[in-house]
């Protein structure tokens, strides 16, 4: 989640990606690293996000990902192929 109480000397200056100075990439270097490192726990949160989220189906969207994903790995799919089975769904939320 972004940290609304940064201080503006905090965040890099430019406008334009071009413009971007070493002090500039810096700052967002510092920043990105911790947003980063909770990547996995917004990840989980999204995904929880889908338990009791019916839709008209018999079972919620939480227990479709995990049988989606579930079906996947049992199919012998790449651990990516079964993380994306996993997930699809977590944009129904937004």
């Amino acid at each position: 989640m972004a940290d609304d109480s940064e201080r503006v000397d905090d965040r890099a200056k430019f406008r334009a990606m071009t413009e971007g100075t070493q002090e500039d990439w810096m700052k967002i270097a510092a920043h990105f690293g911790p947003f980063a490192s909770a990547g996995g726990k917004r990840v989980l949160d999204h995904l929880r996000l889908l338990e009791g989220d019916y839709g008209g189906f018999p079972v919620d969207r939480l227990t479709h990902s995990l049988q989606t994903a579930t079906r996947a790995y049992r199919d012998g799919r790449d651990e990516e192929y079964v993380v994306c089975a996993l997930l699809h769904d977590i944009g129904d939320t937004l």
